[in-house]
């Protein structure tokens, strides 16, 4: 069996999960956050990951973290006609590799 591994170089793309950064931000706004810092507190996590997160690096703890507050606030969202799934926050596709 041959496994010719390719190596993704900074630039190159691969599929993904991306957050929709518009709306992220929105929703965090309208919870009363206005900075990354905000943000990170308010899913309890380092600041650090939300600047990566921006870059697109996207791991496991912030995609559940920020699906836990989602639902956690449904109905405050739902009463300005906002969204909860995962897909009103991310989206899947192709992205570039992050240095």
């Amino acid at each position: 069996m041959n496994r010719d591994m390719h190596v993704p170089e900074v630039g190159d793309t691969r599929v993904g999960v991306r957050l929709r950064e518009a709306e992220f931000d929105l929703i965090t706004r309208i919870l009363g956050c206005e900075s990354d810092a905000a943000r990170a507190r308010l899913l309890d996590i380092n600041p650090k990951t939300v600047t990566r997160v921006r870059r697109g690096v996207i791991g496991e703890e912030f995609i559940a973290k920020t699906l836990i507050m989602l639902r956690n606030n449904a109905e405050a969202l739902a009463k300005v006609n906002i969204g909860t799934s995962f897909e009103d926050v991310f989206e899947v596709g192709e992205k570039q590799v992050a240095a």
